[in-house]
């Protein structure tokens, strides 16, 4: 069980032990920032609440709040919705004590806007239509040539089967959109050069249920990630030809241990969700997202670190969220709770982190910085104000707050910025005690 004395905490993950992490007051004061330099005790990493908003369309807001994605430069956030809520909302981020919105921007069609994401080139960004018959995505311009932050325009569309995420290549006019359904290719490529009209290039991958993708253009490599069909696990790709992927590598869940068949805590493996690549060590972190059962873990990959390769990805590390519990029930209250889901990686000083909105854990500070060895090492629950807000219906049947959805890193501000479904979005900065 995780033990805190202070602000250290260390020990061994136990799937179903107490609140093992206490929330963290925002007002914490003894803190101090670290540069890319400084010197770093992962036992000492705190994460400090910035700021919060609740972006809505009405007034009092109803939640509804999914994925958040934040421009490069750190000026602007965008966050998606689900849940009975059919829109985006753009937030400025130039004070992140207090993010404001600036627009929000409805769907004609009432489909959510689960997965938002910027283009490399400002003033776009794109948002996933999934709707339960059709829809792919939509490409907002609010401010790139037709419209404005305040005043933004939907310039470019495709309704051609459902797309649950999409991902711009970081610098190049392409986006990849994947295709969550059993009897399609994993994932779409578009060339998105002209935003008003967007082609499709081809199609990529196995048939199934291909969730998410992520790229790093200075490898130029792209992971996607399956959680069901005909193949489930990662697959990477050689992306020097970023129109058209080459497969290089790939790591089969079905050759390994299930959840079904290890004791709880245990390493296993099954619907992969999404991975990140470390950015300074050949390392590719990937998390599975169960609904039900044993939560799901986040593995440490090792591809070309020590004795794995691109080819041949070698699992060695493995942990699971801090108060990992059983996930009892098939009720939407009881589904994802202490499963991870969106996470990103931290290179911070001398050790690398991870930020991870883990549903009911709220948002979770992994220490990754030995890969064999990741562990948890801080946590805040991110259900402020909660008493004050009223949600809808469709929000409150998953239960109650922390709902987390997404943590996202901005290196160009040291910021974390990270989404609730119930309680809006947060700001934070990684701070080092003493």
């Amino acid at each position: 069980m995780l033990k805190r004395s202070g602000a250290v905490l260390a020990g061994t993950i136990l799937a179903g032990c107490s609140s093992a992490i206490d929330n963290r007051d925002s007002g914490t004061t003894g803190t101090k920032s670290t540069s890319e330099t400084e010197s770093v005790n992962p036992n000492q990493v705190t994460l400090r609440k910035l700021g919060q908003t609740h972006p809505s369309a009405q007034s009092p807001p109803s939640g509804g709040y999914s994925e958040v994605s934040v421009r490069d430069d750190g000026k602007y956030a965008v966050v998606g919705t689900k849940w009975g809520v059919h829109g985006t909302y753009l937030v400025d981020l130039t004070d992140p004590a207090t993010p404001k919105q600036v627009h929000y921007l409805g769907n004609s069609n009432d489909a959510p806007n689960l997965d938002v994401k910027f283009d490399h080139r400002n003033g776009l960004y794109y948002r996933a239509i999934e709707k339960t018959w059709d829809g792919n995505f939509e490409i907002v311009d609010y401010g790139h040539s037709a419209g404005s932050p305040a005043k933004p325009k939907v310039v470019g569309t495709i309704s051609d089967g459902k797309s649950h995420n999409v991902t711009p290549h970081p610098t190049k006019p392409v986006l990849y959109t994947v295709n969550y359904g059993l009897e399609t290719n994993g994932f779409d490529v578009y060339d998105i050069s002209d935003p008003t009209a967007p082609h499709k290039l081809g199609q990529y991958g196995p048939q199934g249920a291909c969730h998410d993708i992520s790229v790093d253009s200075e490898r130029e490599l792209l992971c996607s990630a399956y959680q069901s069909g005909q193949f489930i696990g990662f697959i990477i790709y050689d992306v020097s030809k970023p129109r058209n992927p080459s497969e290089v590598g790939r790591f089969d869940y079905d050759t390994r241990k299930s959840y079904s068949t290890v004791e709880s805590g245990k390493e296993a493996f099954g619907r992969a969700h999404h991975g990140h690549f470390d950015p300074r060590r050949d390392l590719l972190v990937i998390g599975d997202e169960r609904p039900q059962g044993k939560p799901g873990g986040k593995h440490v990959f090792d591809i070309g670190w020590k004795d794995g390769s691109l080819s041949n990805p070698i699992p060695v590390g493995f942990t699971l969220s801090p108060n990992a519990q059983h996930m009892e029930g098939d009720s939407y209250a009881e589904r994802f709770d202490w499963t991870g889901h969106h996470f990103a990686i931290v290179p911070w000083g001398n050790v690398t982190l991870l930020v991870s909105a883990d549903w009911h854990e709220g948002v979770v500070v992994y220490d990754i910085t030995d890969p064999t060895n990741p562990h948890p090492i801080d946590r805040y629950s991110t259900d402020d104000g909660m008493g004050s807000l009223t949600v809808n219906d469709q929000v409150r049947r998953l239960g109650k707050p922390p709902m987390a959805w997404k943590a996202a890193y901005n290196p160009e501000r040291d910021l974390v910025v990270a989404s609730d479904t119930f309680t809006g979005l947060y700001t934070f900065e990684l701070t080092q005690s003493g």
